[in-house]
């Protein structure tokens, strides 16, 4: 509420997304305070109920709720972000239980500005404790609510809170919010030294391993995961044969004896209607083509438009002259790599038949010496 009263007064257009998760009897009374001054001055308010009463870690399944609606909300309303109120306090809590539960941890506390489920998050008020936001909502008549859970122990948030920081003077906070600083510091400089060394590599088991600032990269490509589960994967991808982690924008990949560390792969696919389209036909992964060598033609006929170039998928085969072969054993039996895999382009004639999988191989009923169309893979 302070921050929403700061953002009115400084003139921002400003919009107002609150969550009720009827999970406490004065639900709707903190939903009915953030409507009512939203009523007075004018504010669009959107609410989003949620209500969840399947097992498992509800506060993470509502953060996810929360964040994808505000993401929602500011997409829908061509908003730039979203401002949420956590505070130095906040911060602090944020960092004591990230110690306390042995997170693998690629920043200690709270960032100023990130993204959380698509959402570009803002925090404006970390420099500022929550009694200076009781104070400033006092001073200026600003309604608010108290949530009595967080007055319980139940959760490990709270404990921290009532039984460490509680307990803190000022000096202690500042020193403690300056050992954040210097460890975010230390940990930006380390992983640039890892990403540099990992990112978009291919590495034998004994040279990823012994990247310094391995566990670091790894909590950044996989947040929220703790200590164990990290140590857990750099072992798996020590002993097994072959295993695949996807974390958010990485695909980490053990196989042939190599661990390759790659982004995302993107799917495409293009029609291709007639000859006079070929020259159109390029993205950052292959392009079509007159000319090439002959593992990347093909020969086609006016029946065989419009053309699909896509991405290979893992139900795909070819007719060859012994019967269908999965394109999955063309991968295995040249040791083609998974980041290869994923993006490989096939090429498709009308009736929805693979006809060509450059440089693996082309179906028997459009083989020829005089080829006509090259897929040329990038």
């Amino acid at each position: 509420m302070a921050l929403l009263d700061m953002c009115r007064r400084m003139s921002f257009y400003i919009e107002a997304a609150h969550v009720n998760y009827h999970k406490r009897s004065t639900a709707e009374r903190d939903e009915k305070i953030v409507r009512d001054y939203c009523d007075k001055y004018n504010i669009v308010f959107h609410k989003l109920d949620y209500k969840d009463n399947s097992r498992g870690n509800f506060q993470a399944k509502a953060r996810k709720a929360r964040y994808a609606f505000f993401h929602e909300v500011c997409s829908r309303n061509k908003l730039d972000f979203v401002l949420v109120a956590h505070q130095k306090d906040d911060l602090l809590e944020t960092y004591l239980m990230q110690k306390e539960k042995k997170l693998g941890v690629d920043y200690y506390g709270l960032k100023q500005i990130n993204e959380i489920y698509g959402a570009k998050v803002i925090r404006p008020l970390l420099d500022l404790d929550k009694n200076d936001l009781l104070v400033y909502c006092k001073e200026n008549a600003v309604p608010y609510g108290i949530d009595e859970s967080n007055l319980q122990d139940d959760y490990t948030r709270n404990c921290i809170r009532h039984h460490q920081l509680e307990q803190m003077t000022a000096e202690q906070k500042r020193r403690i919010c300056e050992e954040i600083d210097n460890l975010n510091q230390d940990n930006e400089t380390l992983f640039k030294q890892a990403y540099n060394e990992l990112y978009d590599s291919r590495l034998s088991v004994e040279e990823f391993v012994s990247c310094k600032g391995l566990k670091l990269f790894l909590s950044r490509c996989f947040p929220h995961h703790s200590e164990s589960f990290l140590d857990e994967m750099i072992r798996q991808l020590s002993v097994c044969e072959r295993c695949i982690y996807q974390g958010e924008g990485f695909y980490i990949v053990k196989e042939y004896d190599y661990i390759d560390i790659f982004p995302e792969r993107k799917e495409y696919e293009f029609v291709i209607r007639d000859l006079h389209d070929i020259k159109d036909i390029r993205n950052e992964y292959c392009c079509l083509d007159f000319k090439g060598r002959s593992t990347e033609g093909v020969t086609v006929a006016e029946s065989d438009f419009p053309l699909i170039l896509r991405s290979a998928k893992a139900d795909d085969q070819i007719r060859m002259h012994y019967g269908h072969k999965k394109l999955n054993r063309f991968f295995i039996d040249r040791k083609i790599a998974y980041k290869d895999r994923l993006i490989w382009p096939v090429l498709l004639n009308s009736q929805g038949e693979v006809i060509l999988v450059p440089l693996l191989g082309c179906s028997c009923d459009h083989y020829s010496d005089n080829h006509n169309i090259f897929v040329i893979k990038l």
